[in-house]
C-alpha cells in the first residue's frame, strides 16, 4: 500500500489537507502533494521495473494522470488520496502488461513478415546529393531512365535497351552521355547555394 506518512514531511492528515486544497484549485498545494507522493510512486515502480529511466517515466506518467484527475475533480475523498494514487499505479501497470501482451501476440502473428522487410536507412543529405538531385532534373526523361535502369535497378545494357526500346549501342551511348553531363553539372555550384 502506498504510504504518505513520512514523519519528515507530515502525516496522512496533511496529505488529505493538501489534496482538499488542490481540488479547490490551489496549484501550490497540488505541487506539494505531488512531491509528497513521488517517493511512494517511485517505490511502487522500482519493484516492477528494471531501469531507473523506466521508473522515472512511470512516476511521471502516474503524476500526470493524478494531476489531470485532481483538476477534473475525480478524487472524491481527499483523505483517500494515497489509495487513489495506488489505484492509478495499478491501472497503469496493468495497461502496460496488456500492451506488452498485445505486442507479443502481434509479433507472433506478423513478426516474420516485419523482420523480412529490409529497412534501408536514408542517406545523410549532403551538398553533393543535393547537387546530384538538381542535376538529374536537367537531364532528358530518357537519359534519367537510362541512369535509373542502370544504377537503380542494376540492369545490363541489353536489358536497358529492351526497356527503352532502343539498340544496345544506343543504350550505352545514352548512359555514357548522361553520366558525363551529371559529372560536369555536379562540379559546378548551383544558384540556390548562394542563397543558403
Amino acid at each position: 500500500m502506498l504510504s504518505v506518512t513520512d514523519p519528515a514531511q507530515g502525516d496522512a492528515t496533511e496529505a488529505a489537507a493538501l489534496a482538499a486544497r488542490a481540488l479547490a484549485g490551489d496549484r501550490s498545494a497540488e505541487a506539494r502533494l505531488c512531491l509528497r507522493l513521488a517517493p511512494a510512486i517511485r517505490a511502487f515502480a522500482r519493484r516492477r521495473l528494471r531501469s531507473a529511466e523506466a521508473t522515472s517515466e512511470f512516476q511521471q506518467e502516474v503524476l500526470l494522470i493524478f494531476v489531470e484527475a485532481l483538476r477534473k475533480g475525480q478524487l472524491e475523498d481527499p483523505a483517500r488520496v494515497a489509495g487513489f494514487v495506488l489505484g492509478i499505479c495499478r491501472n497503469l501497470a496493468l495497461d502496460r502488461v496488456r500492451e506488452r501482451e498485445r505486442r507479443g501476440k502481434l509479433w507472433e502473428l506478423y513478426g516474420q513478415a516485419v523482420t523480412a522487410c529490409d529497412v534501408v536507412q536514408p542517406a545523410e543529405v549532403t551538398l553533393e546529393i543535393m547537387r546530384l538531385e538538381d542535376c538529374l532534373t536537367e537531364l532528358s526523361q530518357r537519359a534519367r531512365e537510362a541512369v535509373w535502369l542502370s544504377y537503380g535497378e542494376v540492369l545490363s545494357h541489353a536489358e536497358v535497351s529492351t526497356r527503352l526500346g532502343i539498340s544496345e549501342a544506343n543504350a550505352r551511348v545514352l548512359r555514357h552521355r548522361a553520366l558525363h553531363a551529371l559529372k560536369q553539372c555536379v562540379a559546378l555550384p548551383k544558384r540556390w547555394e548562394a542563397m543558403q
